[in-house]
């Protein structure tokens, strides 16, 4: 049986990082998305596409549900099974 304070410490994290992922949408696994942190504590997810394409907002209304720029951290370009 597993050590039941380890479960306990692990499993509030998954459930933090599970929420805080919906809360933001597509953005929390885009290639593009890259985390800026205030010095009063906030933080924004800056879309790197928006330097290259203005259709796409420096820092998206979260969540975002629809995105044309979205890839996921997992595709480079590569085909699928490559």
């Amino acid at each position: 049986m597993p050590d039941c304070q380890y479960l306990a410490e692990r499993y509030p994290v998954k459930v933090r990082q599970k929420e805080e992922a919906e809360g933001i949408g597509l953005c929390a696994d885009c290639r593009f998305m890259r985390v800026m942190k205030s010095d009063r504590g906030s933080t924004f997810y800056l879309c790197e596409r928006s330097t290259t394409d203005a259709r796409f907002p420096k820092y998206p209304r979260l969540p975002v549900l629809r995105c044309a720029g979205y890839e996921s951290l997992n595709t480079k370009g590569e085909p699928a099974g490559e």
